[in-house]
């Protein structure tokens, strides 16, 4: 098992390089689906850069969005070839989310 970090341009982008590396359009579940692979899609990254008035009534946090539209995969087949995704592959230090 392994977990993979993946930064796309957009949501375009993500869906057409996961069925590029064998994820199916599932309609009935709404969704990108592979058998052997679970998919946490996370999107836009907004992280606080400015807390004004913390912990105060009136506290105000001012975001800005990571570069890029991400996804989280765990393949749970260590012998699948997913190079088809491998210049997408980022390593965060400190990942926005985990698997648990």
């Amino acid at each position: 098992m392994r977990d993979l970090y993946l930064r796309f341009n957009d949501a375009d982008e993500m869906r057409t390089q996961l069925i590029s590396a064998g994820f199916m359009d599932d309609e009935e579940q709404g969704g990108l689906y592979h058998p052997d692979i679970s998919l946490d899609v996370i999107g836009v990254i907004a992280v606080p850069t400015e807390i004004k008035n913390a912990g105060e009534e009136k506290e105000v946090i001012t975001f800005v969005n990571e570069p890029g539209y991400h996804a989280n995969l765990r393949v749970m087949n260590d012998e699948l070839d997913l190079s088809s995704v491998h210049d997408f592959v980022v390593n965060p230090k400190t990942p926005a989310r985990v698997w648990a």
